[in-house]
């Protein structure tokens, strides 16, 4: 499992990948908050549910990302840890994740890019023989 960082014009791409899609998508959110802050200082005190459905995984993958930028937004916190399920069901798929982390602590947190959003932009979720990938790319 893991992640890393590819080039895009004016924005920031990410590549995680993990043994199935719960974990490739696990790596991405650790992904998006470490372009953010240093996850690695951010004590996991505050947790919150999430739960998600989208018809591909691609889409799932864009919601999720997006869904944890909102958060946030809307709490002032940022987050370290994150347990997630990917299942698919009739409709498409569903996630279900716990996440923790704490109130953004200038100071400990280490304040990197304001990321805006997920893009729709090469939105990819790569089933290869050993592992998952996912891709995405970031509006910062």
């Amino acid at each position: 499992m893991g992640f890393e960082y590819f080039e895009v014009t004016a924005e920031v791409g990410i590549r995680a990948w993990g043994k199935d899609l719960s974990e490739a998508f696990a790596e991405a959110a650790r992904a998006l908050f470490e372009l953010m802050v240093n996850i690695h200082a951010v004590r996991p005190g505050r947790r919150l549910s999430v739960e998600l459905s989208a018809e591909s995984p691609e889409m799932l993958l864009a919601d999720w990302l997006n869904r944890l930028i909102l958060e946030r937004d809307r709490t002032g916190c940022v987050f370290s840890e994150f347990r997630v399920t990917v299942t698919p069901h009739k409709q498409g798929f569903a996630l279900l994740a716990e996440i923790a982390g704490e109130e953004l602590d200038r100071s400990r947190h280490d304040p990197r890019i304001d990321v805006k959003a997920v893009t729709y932009n090469n939105l990819r979720v790569l089933h290869q023989p050993d592992r998952v990938q996912v891709e995405c790319v970031l509006d910062i």
